[in-house]
């Protein structure tokens, strides 16, 4: 079975330990919510399984073998991150950027086809943003970037879906579409591991989640069963209570 796998992993930032001899499979068809305090190294491990920076110890490994062994171009292919923030240092226009994320699937000079602009298109639909196709991404709002942003990802089609605080500038409506698109996106053998700050989400959204406490304790597994009041009081160091009613169990202050 495909999957992405981090082996003994350690890192390190500003000499501070963030996760020690951390060991994940991410398996097509999961997905995974990541949760831990401000700082505790969640967008630095996301950027670790993207091949955006080294781990100080062990490895991540794509389809058996070391990211490092594989190009830039096959990780695009397979591996999408969402970041934590977007910055549009080019002018161009929503449709441009969202066509963007087909670039991976072309040969160096290649232009994109019908099929990448039908890809181009569902992806906007997707976000609801066809009657923002011609704007210059310069003119949106943040939730607009933010849509955009996923969009781009959504065209790019890749097999694992790293996102990074997804929910950020969405309002609630869009916050429901994107959970919404969890489950269909599993059900295309797809893999998501994806920075929550909100537990209850990963509570309902997630089948596994991965807590980083950032001094280099972590611990994994089925979200039902790692999830409770005293992991996550611990986690965030703060009394949390649950509470249930006919939607499942909720953590709340």
């Amino acid at each position: 079975m495909s999957q992405l796998e981090a082996r003994d992993l350690s890192l390190r930032i500003g000499g501070r330990l963030l996760c020690e001899g951390l060991t994940l499979s991410i398996r097509a068809g999961e997905c995974w919510g990541i949760l831990g305090p401000n700082g505790g190294g969640k967008t630095s491990l996301l950027h670790c399984l993207a091949g955006l920076r080294a781990a100080d110890a062990g490895q991540v490994q794509l389809q058996g073998r070391p990211l490092q062994q594989h190009s830039r171009q096959h990780i695009a292919r397979h591996i999408g991150l969402l970041l934590q923030d977007n910055h549009d240092p080019f002018p161009a226009t929503v449709r441009e950027t969202v066509l963007s994320g087909r670039h991976p699937h072309l040969s160096r000079w290649q232009n994109e086809g019908p099929d990448d602009q039908l890809r181009a298109d569902q992806a906007m639909r997707a976000m609801e943003l066809e009657a923002l196709a011609p704007r210059m991404v310069q003119t949106l709002s943040g939730g607009e970037r933010r849509r955009l942003a996923i969009a781009t990802l959504l065209a790019q089609d890749p097999d694992y879906l790293l996102l990074d605080e997804p929910l950020n500038h969405l309002d609630l409506r869009h916050q429901q579409q994107l959970l919404s698109m969890l489950a269909p996106l599993q059900e295309r053998q797809k893999a998501i591991a994806m920075v929550l700050h909100e537990p209850n989400h990963a509570l309902h959204y997630c089948d596994q989640v991965l807590l980083l406490y950032g001094d280099g304790r972590w611990e994994s597994g089925n979200s039902k069963k790692i999830l409770n009041v005293e992991r996550l009081s611990a986690l965030y160091q703060c009394q949390l209570r649950e509470s249930q009613d006919a939607q499942g169990r909720w953590f709340h202050f």
